[in-house]
């Protein structure tokens, strides 16, 4: 009786990890396009979102970024926006959040606050988060960690960036594909939305896919996916996360018969036809 009763403790306890950790069926996924492909359309495909990612670039202008920059380069960005109601996502990345120096680390969780107060007083209607920051990008530690007591670790590090998750509207984890281990990058993304959740507290949270493998990769870099392989990372997406950002073609031209925007495309008619048959 007694392994009976422990063993419904753990079934129930592993039922409420796939339902804290899992999107609601009923919850609307959203996609959306931040691609820099020439002479591509403004709209992908009906039920493609736009999105604007304001780049480092953007910000600094003659000045150390190790700095804050100047606050009237963001309020130019916001007054030069058409559109008011577009989700914007921070893609500055050179202000470490790891390591064990914990009073640099908060310094750069302030200044990454500072940022998002900026973007507020100049856009106070504007959704905002940050591509990358939190949870923190770390593939090895996220698939491998728990062997390694690295896990943890990460997880530490996390929450001490937790005041950056409570300053934004949704958090953006990044799962770009590094390797051929479909396994591995499934582990990835499950840990890493897992932990995106565990901050979020509620907010939503949509991640950065992208249909090439990242530069990174001295033998695959940038070469494209395969097209199964770019369905499962969608549908991966789809049933953890509230949504999923496209990013990538930087330099490439538009292709109407490119292999991943076929599989986005159908991914995107199943989701409108599944949502106007509930």
């Amino acid at each position: 009786m007694g392994r009976t009763v422990k063993s419904y403790v753990v079934f129930l306890l592993l039922v409420i990890y796939g339902i804290l950790n899992s999107k609601t069926s009923c919850a609307e996924f959203e996609v959306f396009d931040a691609t820099l492909y020439l002479g591509k359309p403004k709209y992908l495909a009906p039920g493609i979102k736009p999105i604007r990612v304001v780049y480092r670039s953007e910000i600094w202008e003659q000045r150390d970024p190790g700095e804050l920059p100047d606050p009237a380069m963001i309020k130019k960005i916001m007054e030069r926006m058409s559109d008011k109601d577009v989700p914007i996502v921070i893609d500055i990345e050179h202000w470490p959040l790891t390591g064990k120096n914990d009073r640099g680390v908060q310094e750069n969780l302030g200044k990454y606050k500072k940022i998002v107060s900026w973007f507020r007083e100049f856009a106070p209607q504007a959704k905002i988060g940050f591509y990358g920051r939190v949870p923190i990008g770390d593939y090895w530690r996220a698939i491998d960690g728990r062997r390694k007591g690295e896990f943890e670790q990460w997880k530490a590090e996390n929450t001490r960036a937790q005041s950056l998750a409570d300053a934004v509207d949704a958090l953006y984890p990044s799962l770009y594909t590094f390797y051929r281990d479909r396994e591995g990058w499934v582990r990835y993304a499950k840990a890493q939305i897992a932990e995106a959740r565990r901050l979020a507290k509620g907010k939503p949270v949509y991640v950065f896919l992208w249909p090439q493998y990242h530069e990174s990769n001295r033998i695959l870099g940038l070469k494209y996916i395969a097209p199964d392989y770019w369905k499962l990372q969608l549908e991966t997406a789809r049933q953890y996360a509230d949504g999923v950002v496209i990013w990538g073609g930087y330099k490439q031209k538009w292709d109407w018969n490119a292999k991943w925007y076929v599989v986005t495309k159908q991914f995107v008619e199943n989701l409108r036809a599944t949502e106007k048959s509930r």
